[in-house]
C-alpha cells in the first residue's frame, strides 16, 4: 500500500467482463490494478512483478478457471510474492469451495456476479487491518 492508502492489486478471472468490472471498479477507487485471464497467466504476471521489485498487496481469484482453480493459484502466487493475501469470486458458493478458501486464510468469499459493494466492504476492512 502506498502513502495515500492505494492497494496494488492483482486481479484473475477467466471471464472477460467480470475482469473489465473489476479493473474499472478498483481503478475508479484509486487502486493500482494488475490483470490476468488466467491461473499460469497471474503467476508469470506475479514472476514479473517480483523480478521488478514491485509489491502486492492483494489478490482477487476467480475460484474456478480453465487452467487451474483460484486456490492453486493463489499458493503459487504465495510462493512468488510473500504475504500476499487473497479475496475469491465464484458463481458457485459451496460449502467445500467456502472450507477450501478458508483452509488457505482467504479473506473471503464474494459470489458472482460480483457484488461490488460488498468487493468494496472487503477491500476497505483489508486497507484498515493493514494500517493498523
Amino acid at each position: 500500500m502506498d502513502g495515500r492508502g492505494r492497494l496494488r492489486i492483482l486481479a484473475v478471472d477467466d471471464d472477460a467482463r467480470t475482469l473489465e468490472t473489476l479493473e474499472f471498479f478498483l481503478e475508479v477507487d484509486g487502486h493500482e490494478i494488475y490483470t490476468a485471464s488466467r491461473g499460469h497467466e497471474a503467476v508469470k504476471v506475479a514472476r514479473r512483478l517480483r523480478r521488478e521489485r514491485k509489491r502486492v498487496d492483494l489478490s482477487i481469484l476467480d475460484y474456478h478457471m480453465p487452467d487451474q482453480t483460484g486456490i492453486d493459484t493463489f499458493l503459487q502466487l504465495s510462493s512468488e510474492l510473500p504475504g500476499l493475501e487473497a479475496v475469491f469470486v465464484t458463481g458457485e458458493v459451496s460449502e467445500t469451495v467456502e472450507r477450501g478458501i478458508s483452509e488457505v486464510g482467504g479473506l473471503a468469499l464474494v459470489p458472482k456476479p460480483v457484488d461490488l459493494i460488498r468487493m468494496r466492504t472487503v477491500i476497505d476492512e483489508f486497507r484498515r487491518r493493514m494500517l493498523t
